[in-house]
């Protein structure tokens, strides 16, 4: 994967060199692209490349667009502990001043996000704490040798008290060797007594709290806001951070060896083979979305998030495999609702490969020149379809441009959905349509460059595919089969 990456990172710096113009937009998706071949590296890793990234870059405008955009990615990552190369980048370019943010303010919140995150990224050694429990002892977290969650909450907190049921739950009903400590970030004795007799009332667990705030737990543990939890390994390491109990209870499966997900087994595509086949071609994006939900809530909604992983990383596998323009969007709109945003479920190392990367993946090729964009107005070589008359041919071979098409059909040779997708795209050539045939692998061979360019801008992931245009160019349906 390392050499990979380099390879990757080769060809991404010969790109930026080029890139001195105002193609931030072009350049901005190089960069997404990248960010899912990082996926899943460990967190030195994904530093270097992205370091290797900003020093590539001469211009000093290219510089900062770069730095900001690698910024911006990991600061709103959903993928637990990827904030850590926020805090990396801030550190090493925007505090000291190498590259410029685009004002004082920004520079200001990430010295802020920098200094109240440093110190507990994942895989950290865990700083510790000395509280007070409700007589005022002292006790110091986290233990040596033990699993250990540290949960910061507040007695005012709404999601507090959301958070903080589901976090008893759980504690009392796991046999894994948890060690929980609750530190209430107020200071209002009466208000936490109340609270943990009421929410809080878990065997073992350790009540905390620091109302001087002696121990500067803050700036350690980031605690700007509750609820706030973490999970640190028996070897004094945060193996947990910023999560909230569905992923605790990911964690908790993992290290007791009962987190064995196989997607896309053939009994997991069966259930959605049966499932799929009572809507015909009937079946709408929305209905995708419903037999998400529909899984979503019996399962997660019931408290099992293991279902919920297995169930939906298998519709995601199941999705993955289908073809046509109803399953194509509808397999978008899933991704970024049951995937993507919902980032604290998917956690695992596990996930990042076979879940994470994938609908990054898949959600990178379906957003593309979607349905009501125009297309590039690019001219590219092609063989142009078109009703024969007195003065011209049925088909003639050149330059045309992308817009005067009403389709638009990329094949290769030797594939015999091409040749049955060329077959239907001449019927419609003699019906009055403006038919654009384009051979990418003549175009791989001939005209390299061009080929790469449209590789990049349209999901040429599985061919045929075939665009229906408007006037202007505008993408009216894409993958349609004929």
């Amino acid at each position: 994967m390392k050499r990979l990456l380099t390879a990757l990172a080769a060809l991404f710096a010969a790109f930026m060199l080029r890139a001195q113009d105002d193609r931030f937009d072009a350049l901005g998706a190089k960069l997404e692209e990248y960010f899912a071949a990082l996926a899943g590296e460990p967190l030195s890793v994904q530093n270097a490349e992205c370091d290797f990234l900003i020093e590539s870059c001469q211009d000093s405008l290219v510089r900062q667009f770069v730095a900001l955009k690698i910024y911006d990615h990991y600061l709103n990552s959903k993928i637990m502990g990827e904030d850590g190369v926020a805090v990396h980048v801030a550190d090493t370019w925007f505090i000291p001043g190498r590259v410029a943010m685009h004002a004082e303010l920004d520079l200001l919140n990430a010295k802020v996000f920098a200094e109240f995150n440093r110190q507990a990224l994942l895989g950290a050694d865990a700083p510790a704490l000395t509280l007070q429990d409700p007589m005022g002892e002292e006790v110091t977290v986290p233990f040596d040798g033990r699993y250990t969650v540290i949960y910061f909450y507040d007695t005012s907190c709404s999601t507090c008290r959301i958070e903080t049921p589901r976090l008893s739950k759980f504690l009392k009903e796991t046999d894994f060797p948890l060690t929980a400590a609750a530190v209430y970030v107020g200071d209002d004795a009466e208000s936490w007594e109340e609270y943990r007799s009421a929410s809080l009332a878990v065997p073992g667990m350790l009540h905390l709290w620091d109302p001087e705030f002696e121990s500067d737990y803050q700036r350690k543990y980031g605690v700007l806001q509750t609820p706030r939890m973490f999970l640190v390994g028996p070897d004094g390491k945060i193996v947990g951070r910023a999560i909230d109990t569905p992923a605790l209870q990911l964690l908790v499966e993992k290290f007791s060896g009962k987190d064995s997900y196989v997607y896309g087994t053939r009994e997991g595509m069966s259930v959605f083979e049966k499932v799929f086949a009572g809507y015909g071609e009937d079946l709408k994006p929305s209905d995708i979305l419903d037999v998400a939900a529909y899984v979503a809530e019996r399962t997660y909604g019931e408290g099992s998030v293991d279902s919920y992983k297995q169930m939906e990383g298998d519709l995601l596998y199941y999705l993955s495999s289908r073809t046509g323009e109803t399953w194509k969007e509808g397999t978008k709109l899933f991704i970024d609702k049951y995937i993507l945003d919902a980032g604290d479920v998917w956690t695992a190392p596990e996930d990042t490969a076979q879940v994470i990367s994938l609908a990054r993946t898949m959600k990178d090729l379906l957003e593309r020149t979607p349905v009501g964009l125009a297309v590039p107005d690019w001219k590219v070589s092609g063989e142009m379809l078109r009703k024969p008359c007195l003065l011209r041919k049925a088909a003639k071979k050149g330059t045309f441009s992308l817009r005067k098409a009403d389709y638009l059909v990329f094949y290769t040779q030797g594939c015999g959905r091409c040749e049955e997708t060329l077959a239907a795209a001449r019927r419609l050539a003699g019906q009055g349509s403006k038919v654009l045939l384009m051979d990418m692998d003549a175009l791989f061979t001939d005209r390299p460059d061009e080929a790469r360019r449209l590789l990049d801008t349209f999901d040429l992931s599985a061919l045929p595919y075939v665009m229906q245009l408007g006037p202007g160019g505008i993408v009216l349906h894409r993958y349609l089969e004929f």
